[in-house]
């Protein structure tokens, strides 16, 4: 039996997850946590009148959502700026990838973001993408053509997402697509918050000759709930910063996946 220290430290485990689940869809119900955590919905409960007690979360009957109003707006404004520098290394050194006349696919996030923000030698592109900003960036650039897939918007990654998301790569060949993630590990793979995107991010890679994953070194070695299904067959490069270390470049390297580190 666990002490009860231990008992609270898997409690407030518990609660951090729930509240990436909300950050990263902007939603949760109660029976999807109960599903996913295998708890009672009285307990699913608690944590969420805890959460909202400190100010993450409104609830509502059956869920929670994202707090609304200027609360939330500096909440997702500091979550952006985490690791900015080196999300900007990353898109620099990703950005050099993409060649004049390639197809490409943008996931969303705030490093296939950073991406977007170095495309000045670009002058001819075509663009798939399911991240609204990311269009509305790019969209306005002369030579460069947008397609936004459709589906169901998700304000906190600015993001579709759902079936019909996932749909829209069905017949869709791409030179390149450059993937986030929220967790990669060489022996669990890429792992989310949140089940939602999963299929939307196996559509993507399907559809794709080569695959670049885009995650600052916070993110390696690291795991979050659910698991994208992949073969590291179908991973060619992780792009990342200098905070990896030696071990996990050879890990990675040993998996076949080659990895490029911006400076």
């Amino acid at each position: 039996m666990k002490s009860k220290s231990e008992q609270l430290a898997d409690m407030q485990q518990r609660r951090d997850k729930i509240l990436e689940m909300i950050r990263e869809d902007g939603t949760v119900t109660v029976k999807m946590l109960t599903e996913t955590f295998n708890l009672t919905e009285a307990t699913i409960r608690t944590d969420l009148r805890k959460l909202q007690q400190e100010g993450y979360v409104q609830r509502y009957h059956g869920g929670a959502t994202l707090v609304t109003g200027k609360q939330n707006t500096g909440a997702l404004l500091l979550e952006r700026q985490i690791h900015l520098e080196a999300k900007d290394a990353i898109g620099r050194l990703a950005a050099r990838h993409i060649e004049n006349g390639d197809t490409v696919i943008f996931d969303s996030g705030t490093t296939t973001t950073a991406i977007a923000n170095h495309m000045a030698h670009i002058r001819k592109l075509s663009v798939i993408t399911t991240a609204v900003n990311i269009a509305l960036k790019l969209g306005g650039e002369p030579g460069i053509n947008i397609l936004l897939t459709g589906g169901t918007f998700k304000f906190p990654t600015l993001s579709t997402s759902g079936e019909k998301a996932a749909g829209f790569f069905e017949n869709v060949l791409a030179e390149k697509l450059f993937l986030a993630t929220a967790c990669i590990s060489p022996r669990l793979g890429l792992s989310f918050p949140s089940e939602t995107d999963i299929k939307v991010k196996s559509a993507m890679m399907k559809s794709a000759n080569t695959v670049y994953v885009v995650a600052d070194s916070s993110k390696i070695d690291k795991v979050s709930m659910f698991a994208l299904p992949c073969d590291w067959s179908n991973i060619h490069y992780l792009i990342t910063d200098s905070g990896i270390s030696q071990q996990s470049i050879n890990a990675f390297e040993a998996l076949g996946v080659k990895v490029l580190v911006a400076e």
